[in-house]
């Protein structure tokens, strides 16, 4: 791929990293009835009153979450700003600061239509929705053969750079959901959402093993790993074979798919301060049809890379000249077209809530755990919530997460007419930005507000 396209890529997730709204309904309003949205975490909840949410008015919903920063990376050195991969800044100072695996992952929905209204004995709603989703996982062992590389004595190295990967999945969600109550069981919610998908693009790069031998007569270099793209669109190469670009020039649906929400909310009769509840979101797939397919495999002897960050060398050309050198290191060679299925990224959400002082106060623990790939990820977070009038409520929380800990809080008011809400799960001690707005360390900033219209009257 051109340095061009991958420099995009990674400015991409850098300006991403500086910006966050919960990908779903904040989970600090799960226990907030008036919070309209929160039949995202769990179908089972029923809304207080009907309601319409309004492209623009009602804001879109970007999840950013990294566990690496801009002070990883780059180094200051006599005023000037150079790459951990620069000469000037020692092996031990950039690679010690480096998480083992540099995680980062992106969700973005943008409402097209969303409608919510009693019907049928329960509450349903519809919803139309485009959604995406970005992953990036680079093992701390590619920075470590870029940055060290042969034994400066013996000429003598290896390395194993395992599980490189990034992908991309991107579709439109039509979702239909129903919740009700369980004559037989007093206490007992449940509700459900089918979900159709219509696939757009799909784009993945899964570099399973990357070995590299380094002696004084030779250094050589295997690999093990597969990239495809949709149906529509195909990987260009140059005279030598290497990847220089992505036709689009004939782009169409690239394939189908099939989710469920499932959710489960209990208030035990003989104990009505207590609701427990259960959800699992996105159980299902998408089968992505044609699509164009590279791998590469085998072996072959490497020259050796171009010297990065010497002296006067501006950070923008030392990425230049990093992107090059590992676009040398992994060979794709064009395959044969395929079909795949792949599964969504499903989230499981546990969670137990006590009220007291008929329910103005309330204490909330929830889990959520979301699977798929590049990785998966579990958060805990206690919350507690307030409900001094019909028309407000609020909540504070604390969250331990394999990401880290944060604070959060938000407030929603919900007047007849309107839920209008303001808040961020995560915030954290090390939330610092350099002037550019990127983010000086691994962080999330998952912010969202907005106004959706409520109307009818409300339960």
């Amino acid at each position: 791929m051109k340095t061009s396209y991958i420099k995009s890529l990674v400015a991409a997730i850098l300006v991403g990293c500086t910006m966050g709204a919960s990908a779903q309904a904040l989970h600090s309003g799960y226990f907030l009835e008036g919070m309209v949205q929160r039949h995202e975490l769990n179908p089972a909840f029923g809304g207080e009153a009907n309601f319409v949410v309004i492209p623009g008015l009602s804001g879109f919903n970007l999840g950013v979450s990294t566990n690496f920063g801009l002070t990883n990376f780059v180094f200051k050195r006599n005023d000037r700003l150079v790459l951990g991969l620069s000469s000037e800044v020692p092996a031990s100072e950039f690679l010690n600061g480096l998480p083992q695996n540099n995680q980062f992952q992106l969700q973005l929905d943008i409402p097209i239509l969303s409608i919510g209204f009693r019907s049928f004995g329960g509450f349903s709603t519809l919803g139309i929705k485009t959604r995406s989703f970005v992953g990036l996982n680079i093992p701390s062992s590619l920075f470590a053969f870029l940055k060290q590389g042969a034994d400066p004595t013996t000429g003598i190295a290896r390395y194993d750079i395992d599980n490189l990967n990034v992908s991309t999945n991107n579709y439109v969600e039509i979702a239909l959901g129903h919740s009700r109550k369980l004559p037989a069981l007093e206490g007992f919610s449940y509700g459900a959402k089918l979900k159709f998908l219509v696939g757009a693009f799909s784009a993945q790069a899964n570099i399973e093993h990357i070995g590299v031998e380094m002696s004084q007569e030779r250094w050589m270099v295997e690999t093990k790993g597969v990239a495809s793209l949709s149906s529509g669109l195909s990987l260009t190469y140059d005279e030598e074979g290497n990847i220089n670009g992505v036709d689009a020039s004939s782009l169409q649906i690239g394939g189908y798919g099939f989710g469920v929400d499932l959710g489960a909310v209990y208030t035990p009769a003989a104990l009505p301060n207590l609701t427990v509840s259960l959800a699992l979101n996105d159980l299902g797939f998408i089968s992505w049809s044609k699509l164009n397919n590279s791998v590469t495999s085998g072996s072959f002897e490497y020259t050796g890379f171009e010297t990065i960050g010497t002296e006067g060398t501006a950070l923008n050309d030392q990425l230049d000249v990093m992107l090059e050198d590992v676009k040398e290191l992994i060979k794709f060679e064009p395959n044969a077209p395929h079909d795949e299925t792949r599964m969504l990224q499903t989230t499981l959400n546990v969670a137990a809530e006590y009220a007291i002082f008929n329910r103005m106060i309330s204490f909330g623990l929830l889990s959520s755990t979301r699977f798929g790939a590049p990785y998966t990820y579990a958060e805990g977070m206690a919350v507690v919530n307030f409900r001094p009038a019909s028309w407000f409520q609020a909540a504070v929380n604390g969250s331990v997460s394999t990401q880290g800990s944060a604070v959060g809080a938000l407030l929603t008011f919900c007047p007849n007419g309107a839920n209008i809400f303001f808040g961020c799960d995560y915030i954290t001690p090390n939330m610092r930005f350099a002037a550019e707005g990127l983010p000086l360390y691994g962080t999330r900033v998952n912010l969202r507000t907005g106004i959706i219209i409520t109307f009818g009257k409300k339960k």
